[in-house]
């Protein structure tokens, strides 16, 4: 599964003012639902959050994979948002986040979502790849980035030279 083709412009947002990693989400959950991929009836924030109040989404080295699973969801939703400036969100390692992706699937298929949240944790434990999600600016640039590392990633694994 490549992250890259889960998203699109109008699921990222880049420069999120937010004083908090509920705001950050508010802002992520709204992109999915105006961009079709999420029926806002469903209490996606409270569920999200209510999420988080279990355990911290926040994986370290400034990434948080809030997430939550739903009864008539079908299939799954994903967005990535940057904040201005890195948010406290009880993270592991207990550093802030400025790197977030909200996901979004069906309650009955498990199994999607831990595939796509280890896809996520495993791309993003690569410095580069976080390095260049802080960098980019455009929605455009960052779906290519994905791309890209995705690709990178992929050849190195079949004994590939990387970038």
């Amino acid at each position: 599964m490549e992250i890259w083709r889960q998203l699109s412009p109008a699921t990222i947002r880049l420069d999120i003012q937010a004083r908090d990693k509920a705001e950050v989400c508010g802002v992520l959950v709204e992109a999915l639902t105006s961009a079709g991929k999420a029926d806002p009836r469903l209490p996606l924030l409270e569920e999200v959050l209510r999420r988080e109040q279990v355990l911290s989404t926040g994986v370290g080295n400034g990434v948080a994979l809030p997430h939550a699973r739903f009864d008539g969801f079908t299939g799954f939703a994903l967005a990535f948002g940057r904040p201005v400036r890195p948010l406290e969100v009880g993270a592991v390692d207990g550093r802030p986040a400025d790197l977030f992706f909200l996901l979004i699937a069906d309650r009955r298929d498990p199994s999607t979502i831990v595939r796509i949240l280890g896809r996520l944790a495993r791309l993003c434990d690569d410095t580069v790849v976080r390095e260049g999600l802080r960098t980019v600016t455009t929605p455009e640039e960052a779906i290519d980035w994905f791309r890209r590392m995705e690709e990178n990633a992929a050849g190195d694994s079949r004994g590939g030279n990387g970038p």
